[in-house]
């Protein structure tokens, strides 16, 4: 009678059946330790644990299958100029890694600053109204309008009662 050749690959294919069979399935793995699986990198006991559950979910083996075949795969070789070119960049012993930026154009800087330029403006005018003479603006009933009164209140900048025409 012959015995078995390799009792523990069959004791640990037994395993894998059994709880397989039983039941609580095995918690999917995550799918870095699937593809870790595909490329052949995993420990023995991580091996376990994914063909387990494999083994319950036999849809995601052709993912796997599919995943070895695209690794396997020999990629295609560069064209020689980018590959000269590249190495001509290293050549020199100064090769820094540099962050590209999208360039701005002129117009657009030029709208910011401006439009911040009037914000401030436009607040400085208003606070200052605002500020001369607060008392005689807001207490006095008069029928002026608020913008008006925002602008150019009565004690403000650009009232002519204090010029002297005479001169």
């Amino acid at each position: 009678m012959a015995g078995p050749t390799h009792r523990t690959e069959e004791a640990a294919l037994w395993r894998r059946w059994r709880s397989a069979a039983g039941p609580g399935s095995p918690v999917e793995p995550d799918p870095l330790l699937l593809a870790a699986y595909a490329e052949d990198r995993l420990g023995p006991a991580e091996v376990d644990l994914v063909e387990e559950w494999l083994a319950a979910h036999p849809a995601a083996i052709a993912d796997v299958q599919a995943a070895r075949r695209a690794a396997a795969a020999a990629l295609p070789d560069s064209p020689a100029t980018v590959v000269a070119r590249a190495t001509a960049l290293l050549r020199h012993g100064n090769a820094q890694v540099l962050a590209f930026r999208r360039p701005v154009p002129r117009w657009r800087k030029a709208a910011v600053w401006g439009s911040m330029a009037a914000s401030l403006v436009l607040a400085s005018v208003v606070g200052f109204n605002l500020g001369a003479d607060v008392y005689g603006n807001f207490a006095a009933a008069t029928s002026v309008s608020l913008s008006q009164e925002l602008l150019d209140p009565p004690g403000g900048l650009l009232n002519g009662a204090d010029e002297d025409s005479a001169i």
